[in-house]
Parts: structure tokens; C-alpha cells; sequence
């Protein structure tokens, strides 16, 4: 088989409903924090920002033993999963990149290595130097959720705006344009928290298994993958979100151990 196409999308409803889950008004839960990119200052907000947390931690110059402990045990099991299937921020991306070409911008890897960046540079030194949350003073979820809500429910915060908060609406302006016309491009360039659950992909129980035997090669998997990987060059890459959508193809499995599980099954390319 080909890769098979589908009615309607089951994980668009799961990031449909993880977004609403994420911001359904619960501030009681505000003290855990959610695995995807989520603004705790938006109003709705049900839980912490996880990078918003560790900021805090290493503002403060504290160990984050909580959020290590979060971090290694999401990571440990399911890798990167969070960003292809829970982050409110990627599914908007994902639905702004339908507004575009299909055939998109900047199709390669290269530049990738920029989100680690991000999480050094701001996340953890510069925190760490100013005693400020950097990241959250320019991230564009943070804006979009928390920042232009916050600004229209409450008046008299209008009287605070300024050059910075202009800035940040420049920055989402950015970051809303490039989504249309590349494929999840603050996923892959600049998201610090996608650059904390990358490595947990090459040793998180949840892997993807590609059958060498059956697959062609065709790049039916790049033509479906929200951030424009070739599966069969490396299945649990660090870029990869685990959405699965290159699962579609029978080439490709979702294995839970080392062992492949994926014999036997065929890949003929094309869409």
C-alpha cells in the first residue's frame, strides 16, 4: 500500500481537545505542569508553562529537581511525543500551515540545531545572569495566549503597553506568517522545550520501526510529516514529533522495545 489517506484526522481531535484541556479554567491544577507549550499568565490557563517553570527554578538559583523529574519521565517513555499530539501552540501551527502552498518552504534539517541554542542561550544562561524568565519576555505562545488576552480583559493593563509589548506582537506577526508558509517552523527552530524532549527520542520506550526491506524510499513520509523528515533516514530522530502520520504507510510501525516489529509489512510510494 501506498501512504493511506484519511477521512478526518484523530490526532487534529486530540490536539483539539488536549487544547481545550490545557486551557479549560481550572487554576487549582496551575502547580502541575502541562508537557506542551502552554502560557500560564492566559487567562484560562489549567496548568504551568513547563518552561516558564524551569525559568523560574533557575532565575531563583534552585535546582529544578521537580522539573527534571517531569522532563526525564515524559521524555523516558514517549520522546518528543508531546510536541506532535498535546502542545497548543504546534496544532496552531499545523492548521496554519493548511492556509499555505502544499508544497512548502525550507524542506531540509538544516538550522535545526537552533533550538538548542535557545534553550542555552535564554533559557538557561541568560535566566541564570539577569535572574529574569528571558524566554517568556519574547515567546510568541506566551503573547498569543497570555499577552494580547491579558491586555484586552483587563484595561487597565492597556496603560503599561509599550515598545516591548509591540516587539512581541512583531515577533507572533513573524511567527504566524512563517507557519503558512513553512512546515512548523518555532517547532524546529526555536522551541526550547521541543529541544529538552528531542534526545529522549533515541531512548524513550515509544520508537518508530521502518522495515528496510519494504520501504522505497519513495519520500511519500516527508510529504505527510509536519516538520519535513524522511523517516527511513532515522526513525527516532531528534527532530521527529512522533506524530505518526508517517505511520500511515505500512512500512513504518510504532514499536515499544528494540525489536522491530515491522517484518513483513510493505511500502509502495506515492500519495
Amino acid at each position: 500500500m501506498a501512504i493511506r489517506k484519511r477521512k478526518s484526522s484523530a490526532r487534529s481531535i486530540v490536539q483539539a481537545l488536549a487544547t481545550i484541556a490545557a486551557n479549560s479554567g481550572f487554576p487549582q491544577m496551575k502547580i502541575c505542569p502541562y508537557p506542551g507549550l502552554n502560557c500560564y499568565a492566559c487567562p484560562l490557563a489549567s496548568f504551568a508553562c513547563p518552561i516558564g517553570s524551569l525559568q523560574k527554578f533557575i532565575a531563583t538559583r534552585q535546582f529544578p529537581y521537580a522539573m527534571t523529574g517531569f522532563f526525564a519521565t515524559v521524555g523516558a517513555v514517549v520522546g518528543r511525543a508531546a510536541c506532535g499530539w498535546v502542545c497548543p501552540f504546534g496544532f496552531l501551527q499545523d492548521l496554519l500551515a493548511k492556509l499555505g502552498p502544499k508544497r512548502k518552504l525550507l524542506r531540509s534539517q538544516r538550522g535545526n540545531w537552533i533550538r538548542y541554542a535557545v534553550l542555552i542561550a535564554l533559557v538557561g544562561v541568560g535566566t541564570y545572569a539577569v535572574g529574569q524568565p528571558l524566554f517568556c519576555k519574547i515567546c510568541p505562545a506566551g503573547t498569543l495566549e497570555g499577552g494580547i488576552p491579558q491586555v484586552l480583559t483587563k484595561p487597565a493593563l492597556r496603560v503599561l503597553i509599550g515598545p516591548r509589548y509591540w516587539v512581541k506582537i512583531g515577533l507572533l506577526a513573524v511567527m504566524i506568517a512563517a507557519s503558512i508558509l513553512i512546515k512548523r517552523p518555532f517547532c524546529r527552530f526555536a522551541c526550547p522545550l521541543g529541544a529538552i524532549w528531542s534526545p529522549f527520542n533515541k531512548a524513550s520506550l515509544m520508537r518508530l520501526e521502518v522495515d528496510e526491506g519494504a520501504c522505497t524510499q519513495c519520500g511519500a513520509c516527508k510529504n505527510v510529516c509536519p516538520v519535513e523528515l524522511e523517516v527511513y533516514r532515522d526513525p527516532n530522530s531528534d527532530a521527529c514529533i512522533r506524530c505518526l502520520e508517517c505511520t500511515r504507510c505500512d512500512a513504518v510501525s510504532v514499536s515499544w522495545s528494540r525489536k522491530s516489529t515491522s517484518a513483513g509489512k510493505a511500502c509502495v510510494g506515492g500519495l
